[in-house]
């Protein structure tokens, strides 16, 4: 295959060789995404080493053209306008101050510890800059990605891993608008006065808009159509002001973010912003020089600060703030990789001829790596956490006045339930008349809040906080039921609460039959699967309906009162 791209490309006529190169490089970077995806990896480092194997580093077969790097700037504008569309300002209101102070600490401090070792490998001072801010920045893409598949986003680590990295995004166009001019402390105001006014320019357009999203949400076609008009005139109307393109794209999605046509633009935009994305990481990858001799401490010395320093840093300035020693493993945990942004950042970087091959391509490599690696640091993060905790004991003086969320939990428990969202809900129901004798344990710290309100036994945390354990191993518990659909998670429950009571009754949920079966054997009493358990009633309301038709009606009343209670009495927002 390769000896026949060979043979075909340098006989292809211009127009059609950029459409071969283009085709090329979407070929193998889904070839490698899907493997990725198998592997469960994130699809960035796939597309950059599709453009390794593409480029002078491998087999050489696309130079990088002119038309490549013109799409790969669109994928950098698409990126960007899909980072804005993901900036609400109003959740900063809902994490509070220390999201901002420990996003803000966090990235200072990281930064001048990276300055301070970097000083003895004599770089020039923009490649200094640019390692720093490479080291301070972490994944919003990858990140929110494992918080979804963990459904953690809702939970209190959720909630200030979230606020960091809207900070951090924020500080991140920040520094693209600074670092794209000659960095004199006369231009640096002038660019930052220049954004002042382009933001002022683009609130007042904003207003002006809405009405028009307001007709064109009536249509799919034309709302898309108007979105991407947006894209490009606040592109141009930034490059007007002397500012980057990209400026105005992020800009243009973070109006957008604010009004109540955000997630249709979402869905409209994403298979164009994964199509160029995926050909600027690719042409990203095409640059890449293999790493000299002599920068290979530094290459390793990075990574050591992305994954270790820097998550330590967030524990403590967490930690400091008044949550528990586990929030604050968890939060750091979950950042400790480079972003995108840096990417970005790093491909405007060699443009401008402001950093060497040499250091671009560490940098490039360090992100890929440390974005691939964070999978596995958040995948055994209870084992992590065990050897964490150890040392963490130093923080015990401090208190954890932030998470005392928790009430009636001084008597003794019969029964426990993990998860009250959906299911639990419904469930809690059935339990109202004997509700001091159970206890509520939820991740979701609005749960818990609306719980406490309704004076029911609750309290924040989950099973794999050793302090939750401890708590029910004196309650001996008769009765368990997690509604967390993990298998993973239910296992080490069922093997926690059997260590507690062996004779304490285990229910747990199930996606899958076979999973069904495996908990089975490792000790639940009754596994639920409500994909099977819903197809068994729709089947018994079936038989029904064909001997009584008349009372569907009376069925469809009581279901729309249960989903009434739902909705008042759980946590589901209309």
């Amino acid at each position: 295959m390769v000896f026949l791209i060979e043979t075909l490309l340098p006989n292809t006529p211009g127009n059609l060789l950029i459409l071969f190169e283009i085709g090329i490089m979407i070929i193998v970077a889904g070839i490698l995404a899907f493997i990725f995806r198998i592997i469960r990896q994130p699809r960035i480092p796939a597309y950059v080493i599709a453009g390794i194997i593409l480029g002078p580093l491998a087999l050489g077969l696309i130079k990088s053209s002119d038309v490549v790097l013109a799409l790969s700037e669109i994928g950098v504008a698409f990126l960007l306008f899909f980072a804005g569309l993901d900036i609400d300002f109003r959740n900063l209101k809902k994490v509070g101050k220390t999201a901002i102070f420990a996003g803000i600490w966090q990235m200072i401090i990281v930064s001048i510890i990276a300055v301070a070792i970097f000083l003895s490998w004599k770089l020039k001072s923009t490649e200094l800059i640019y390692a720093s801010l490479v080291v301070a920045f972490s994944s919003t893409m990858v990140v929110i990605k494992l918080l979804a598949d963990k459904e953690e986003i809702n939970s209190l680590h959720g909630r200030l891993i979230v606020g960091i990295l809207l900070i951090q995004d924020v500080a991140a166009i920040i520094a693209l608008t600074v670092m794209t001019t000659s960095l004199t402390l006369t231009t640096i105001s002038l660019s930052l006065l220049k954004a002042i006014l382009f933001v002022v320019f683009a609130l007042i357009l904003a207003k002006i808009s809405k009405p028009i999203l307001k007709i064109s949400a009536k249509s799919s076609e034309l709302i898309l159509i108007i979105s991407l008009g947006f894209l490009f005139i606040f592109s141009i109307a930034a490059y007007s002001f002397g500012l980057s393109l990209v400026i105005g794209s992020f800009f243009a999605g973070v109006v957008l973010a604010n009004t109540e046509f955000k997630t249709d633009i979402k869905g409209r935009i994403n298979p164009l912003r994964d199509f160029f994305g995926a050909i600027l990481f690719v042409s990203l990858g095409m640059q890449l020089v293999w790493i000299s001799k002599s920068y290979v401490w530094l290459f390793a010395i990075l990574i050591f600060l992305i994954m270790v320093i820097k998550p330590l840093i967030i524990i403590m300035l967490i930690r400091i703030f008044g949550y528990t020693n586990r929030t604050a493993f968890l939060s750091g945990n979950y950042l400790g990789q480079s972003s995108e942004f840096a990417l970005i950042l790093l491909t405007q970087a060699l443009v401008l001829n402001q950093i060497s091959q040499n250091i671009f391509s560490i940098l490039v490599f360090v992100t890929i790596i440390t974005m691939s690696l964070t999978g596995y640091f958040v995948k055994y993060e209870s084992r992590l956490y065990k050897i964490f905790s150890v040392p963490a004991k130093i923080f015990d003086r401090l208190p954890a006045r932030k998470e005392e969320l928790n009430y009636g939990i001084i008597d003794r428990k019969k029964i426990i339930i993990f998860g009250c969202h959906r299911m639990g809900t419904m469930i809690l129901k059935k339990f109202s008349s004997i509700k001091n004798e159970l206890l509520i344990i939820d991740f979701n710290p609005e749960i818990i809040h609306s719980l406490i309100q309704k004076k029911i036994p609750c309290m924040y945390g989950d099973y794999a906080n050793p302090e939750i354990i401890k708590k029910l191993s004196m309650m001996k518990p008769e009765i368990i039921i997690s509604t967390i659909p993990d298998m993973e998670d239910n296992m080490n429950l069922i093997e926690k609460i059997k260590k507690i009571n062996s004779k304490a009754i285990i229910i747990v949920v199930a996606d899958r039959i076979h999973e069904a079966l495996e908990l089975y054997k490792r000790g639940a009493d009754y596994v639920i699967l409500p994909k099977v358990v819903s197809g068994m009633q729709v089947g018994a309301l079936i038989d029904k309906v064909k001997k009584d038709r008349k009372g569907i009606k009376k069925r469809e009343v009581d279901f729309l009162k249960e989903i009434h209670y739902y909705m008042y009495n759980g946590n589901e927002k209309n």
